[in-house]
């Protein structure tokens, strides 16, 4: 993938989302064919081919909205990040931060705006440019992977602030857009995908073909990944106020029928590593150059010992063997610790004060070396997705063979030994006999997504895994949602006051709307 990132690598959103996009007259009509009204930008011209945007389009999406935004100073931003460190996966081995403590659930006005620009400028206001060029082609398959980059796009947005300028966001003559509440932004999420699948399943004389970066034109792929995304955002819904589990857990069935059908199905972006082509993850690893790394990020003492307490297969791979055996607890002198000569595996407390580097198991190189995979979504989480939607509607004896395959999947991506992965499974309780079938379902499903924004999403919607605020945090509870970005106080500050939500860190202590219910225990 050398040089495919460096287009959008170094992009900055100058200014906010501003084209033509009407959702609640495509709604009313029936599609999105006829509400697309873009108006002429002199610095977003319109007459660029789609075969060159939707390569940049994509990559921005991997880059800028399910991966760690970016290094800042050494600190890894956006929800991912912070989603997964808040869910204490990995942990800042060092006692303070540039700028905010993300670690105590501080977030700086401007690392909030870092996420919510991108997403708006570099992908979903380029899927907005694609859909109205294919509109008037008649390329459906570029349309149709633009529309369902929109809605995926859009929901990763509403996840992380809750309510989002949406209808009116892509209008250049507006720019005081209002917000759109989360439940109307994931109905038009819905729609969207729908129509995407339509778009998709048609043929045209020009198809995507090779420009197509992360399936090279192989729309059944797509939709298959379309469905599975579906699943997913039906299951975000399932205790949601006003809202029935059942329906939902079944509509994330029904999609799951037509989504993935195996790993191979799964999206990935294969990465050469080196300079300009290392994968985003890469920002967890030692060495990624200054501002481009975070090299004090390690594994937390949480996931390290709960990984260790089932004697899981996955330890080693998740994370990498520390060179130093220390004293337990902080205070030591790094004198008073030994160069390991056995595999050691140590998390750092969460918030706690820092540590040698050496001494804490740092991120596993599968995950953070340069030229690792990057997969966006993988195959094993649809099995959890499975699992959940059939305890919802049956019980814990049916979740439990796709609770196992989840695993298993998991299990079999990382290339843990086929004998461990039995004896783990052998050794494992059913879920009938589990005090909380669902806790057992998130947990696993938790270290499955390992270092994605979904442990983060679960957690909000479930309470799963239970987990407790870190001493000394600068907010009274885990954030909810990432506080009000910068730019949206800067320019359009009268909207953001319209949805009465405080644009302070205490605003982060605000759920959104789906992870306001009530979750079965």
């Amino acid at each position: 993938m050398k040089g495919h990132y460096a287009m959008t690598r170094h992009r900055r959103a100058a200014t906010r989302s501003t084209l033509a996009l009407t959702l609640a007259l495509a709604a009313a009509a029936g599609g999105c064919n006829t509400f697309l009204d873009i108006n002429d930008d002199p610095n977003n011209p319109q007459n660029v081919a789609m075969e060159l945007t939707l390569p940049g389009m994509l990559m921005a999406f991997g880059h800028e909205v399910i991966a760690p935004t970016e290094s800042r100073y050494g600190n890894l931003t956006g929800p991912t990040a912070w989603g997964s460190q808040w869910m204490q996966q990995w942990s800042h081995n060092r006692d303070t931060h540039t700028y905010a403590e993300h670690r105590l659930y501080e977030v700086a006005n401007a690392d909030a705006s870092r996420f919510w620009d991108r997403s708006y400028a570099d992908v979903m206001r380029e899927a907005v440019n694609i859909m109205a060029r294919s509109e008037e082609s008649g390329q459906t398959q570029f349309r149709g992977i633009a529309k369902f980059m929109l809605a995926w796009t859009a929901t990763q947005v509403s996840d992380a602030y809750g309510p989002i300028t949406f209808t009116e966001a892509f209008n250049t003559a507006n720019r005081t857009p209002v917000y759109d509440t989360q439940q109307s932004v994931y109905a038009a999420a819905f729609t969207l995908i729908d129509e995407a699948i339509a778009d998709m399943q048609s043929t045209h004389a020009f198809p995507v073909g090779y420009t197509d970066i992360l399936y090279k034109g192989d729309m059944g792929k797509w939709v298959r990944l379309a469905n599975s995304v579906k699943a997913r955002l039906h299951l975000h819904l399932a205790y949601a106020p006003g809202e029935s589990a059942a329906e939902r857990a079944q509509s994330a069935l029904t999609a799951l029928a037509a989504g993935m059908a195996g790993p191979a199905d799964a999206p990935v972006i294969a990465y050469e590593g080196g300079e300009d082509s290392e994968q985003p993850f890469y920002y967890f690893g030692d060495g990624a150059g200054e501002n481009q790394g975070s090299d004090n990020a390690r594994s937390s003492e949480f996931m390290v010992e709960l990984l260790r307490g089932t004697a899981d297969p996955r330890l080693p791979v998740l994370f990498a063997s520390a060179t130093l055996v220390c004293p337990d607890g902080p205070g030591y002198q790094r004198e008073q610790c030994t160069v390991a000569t056995a595999p050691v595996f140590r998390g750092h407390p969460s918030a706690s004060p820092g540590q040698p580097d050496s001494a804490i198991s740092a991120i596993g190189p599968f995950f953070a070396a340069d030229s690792a995979d990057h997969v966006w979504f993988r195959y094993e989480e649809t099995r959890f997705i499975e699992a959940e939607a059939r305890l919802i509607l049956s019980g814990a004896a049916a979740a439990d063979a796709p609770y196992r395959d989840g695993i298993r999947a998991s299990m079999e991506r990382l290339r843990v030994p086929a004998a461990d992965i039995t004896a783990y499974l052998a050794a494992l309780p059913p879920l009938s006999s589990e005090a909380s079938a669902l806790e057992a379902i998130i947990t696993q499903k938790y270290i499955a997504n390992f270092l994605t924004v979904e442990v983060w999403n679960d957690w909000r919607r479930t309470g799963y895994p239970l987990m407790t605020p870190v001493p000394g945090a600068m907010i009274d509870g885990i954030p909810q949602r990432i506080r009000t970005p910068e730019s949206e106080m800067s320019y359009n500050v009268e909207q953001v006051a319209a949805t009465g939500i405080h644009t302070g860190l205490v605003g982060m202590l605000t759920e959104v709307w789906w992870a306001s219910g009530t979750p079965p225990q």
